[in-house]
């Protein structure tokens, strides 16, 4: 699972936390924590097989609001 870490007012979120592993992991396309992420929102779970199509899509916690 990850949430989705509050920004800078003014600026858009630029990095993720990965709950299960507690990793933060910022918005940069050359991280592979980072191209999971985008493989995890667009549906896909990692298995031991490789990546599995397992929904529509996933969506983060959201950013706490204080």
């Amino acid at each position: 699972m990850y949430k989705l870490m509050k920004n800078v007012p003014g600026l858009e979120s630029s990095v993720v936390h990965k709950i299960n592993d507690d990793i933060f992991i910022p918005f940069d396309t050359a991280n592979s924590d980072y191209q999971r992420y985008l493989k995890w929102l667009d549906g896909y779970e990692e298995t031991h097989n490789g990546w599995v199509k397992t929904s529509d899509g996933n969506t983060p916690l959201p950013a706490d609001q204080e």
